[in-house]
């Protein structure tokens, strides 16, 4: 076992990316390949689960068991050129798969606003981008190698193990380990990125216009401007053009300083906002897809997202916005507003039709209680569903009601996981009524 890293210290604390979940698992091992993740796993204390960057701000990683991680077990399997499809290593993180896949001659036809997740992270919780034509990056699964409590590696697509393979597709890490996915790809291409700032009445009269015309159109609504930024993706045949280092950062850290200096003096802090946003300087690139569809997040935050019927989503967005301006000047960060083509994957948030996502941000040092006790109650009054890694307060019951192959879905996470292997007291709120 030489080359695999692995830590039996008990006590040692895991955190996720913004520290709002925390663990002290009994293990945490990193195997180099399958076979050695087999071994290990053998008489690994449970519940197992798998972590990638910890990006999730539900607790879907922690555990008092063994925490693995794929990290060291490559990138590309295999590629095929006329397919465009490859065999990749589920446990990979995508900012390191896009450039690798690239030197194949393949790219992800879509992908989220950051890429430092999994691949098993991003699947598993049908981590999405934007585009109303395209599908959340759980869509373009065609098959799965999956290591089951058991220690068998099964392989299952739709023409093999079928239910296995549709309960892979969004599972939360309940199934078993994802240990390799084969990924329907496209060819590189290159996209033309437009930012913008104009008022939010504005903004919303066009979106709807901007979704159905544009590749790739979101929103980020500033609180207390009464300004948005929009940002939108044409792919194009043009050669790439020198593009300025990311000011993300700093333009956050400022609105923190645009808070912390107004206080409670909202209108004062109005006017600022407003006058700064006349003077936004956008963006107008081109370049690789990759590079421009996902940005760097530094500033740590906590996030609540819920995927809304169109018919309902800017009428919540408008509710949120209302009660966020109204009470809680604490808040700084932009709200971002996207949209996705709706899929048949069993719990998808996506299932079905298409959906608008809201997401909802605090700084990771302020508080958040106020997304469960005044921003969920609309979201779920539209009718949303709640993104599987970002904050919610459902439970099996309510999950149930919203997913209509919810219960096929646990039928075959017990038969493939029978003694709950995989299965932490969180996720059994989620899958198991009895808890």
């Amino acid at each position: 076992m030489t080359d695999t890293k692995e830590n039996a210290e008990i006590g040692d604390t895991w955190t996720n990316w913004s520290g709002n979940q925390i663990a002290k698992p009994m293990k945490v091992i990193e195997p180099v390949g399958a076979d050695q993740l087999k071994t290990l796993l053998k008489t690994a204390p449970g519940p197992v689960r798998v972590v990638g960057a910890g990006h999730s701000f539900t607790p879907l990683a922690c555990t008092d068991g063994t925490l693995v991680r794929l990290d060291r077990m490559g990138l590309v399997r295999s590629a095929d050129s006329e397919r465009k499809t490859a065999w990749v290593n589920a446990g990979a993180r995508l900012k390191d798969l896009s450039p690798a896949l690239e030197d194949h001659g393949l790219a992800f036809r879509n992908l989220g606003d950051i890429n430092a997740q999994s691949l098993a992270g991003a699947i598993s919780t049908a981590t999405h981008g934007t585009g109303e034509g395209l599908a959340c990056l759980s869509a373009e699964t065609l098959a799965f190698k999956l290591l089951t409590a058991s220690g068998d590696v099964m392989t299952v697509s739709r023409d093999k193990d079928r239910e296995v393979f549709e309960a892979c597709r969004v599972s939360l890490g309940a199934i078993g380990i994802l240990v390799e996915a084969e990924i329907q790809l496209v060819a590189p291409y290159n996209l033309h990125r437009r930012t913008w700032a104009e008022p939010v009445d504005d903004l919303l009269s066009a979106a709807g216009t901007r979704w159905q015309t544009l590749r790739n159109y979101e929103f980020f609504y500033v609180p207390f401007s009464g300004y948005g930024i929009s940002i939108a993706h044409e792919e194009t045949d043009a050669p790439a053009t020198p593009r300025p280092e990311s000011d993300d950062d700093d333009a956050v850290l400022g609105l923190k300083r645009a808070r912390d200096y107004a206080g409670d003096n909202v209108s004062s802090r109005r006017e600022f906002l407003a006058g700064a946003f006349e003077q936004f300087d956008g963006e107008d690139v081109i370049g690789n897809s990759w590079q421009l569809l996902a940005s760097e997040r530094n500033v740590p935050f906590n996030e609540m997202e819920y995927h809304l019927p169109v018919e309902t989503a800017l009428d919540a967005l408008d509710e949120v916005i209302t009660y966020i301006e109204r009470e809680r000047p604490d808040v700084f960060f932009p709200i971002e507003v996207r949209k996705s083509a709706g899929d048949d994957i069993w719990l998808s948030p996506f299932n079905g039709e298409g959906r608008i996502s809201v997401a909802v941000h605090a700084f990771a040092e302020d508080a958040y209680d106020f997304f469960f006790s005044h921003i969920e109650p609309i979201f779920r009054r539209a009718g949303g569903r709640p993104h599987w890694g970002k904050l919610h307060n459902l439970r099996h019951r309510d999950l149930r009601s919203l997913y209509p192959q919810f219960d096929r879905f646990c039928a075959v996470r017990r038969e493939i996981d029978p003694e709950g292997r995989f299965m932490t007291p969180y996720l059994r709120t989620l899958f198991e009524p009895e808890a």
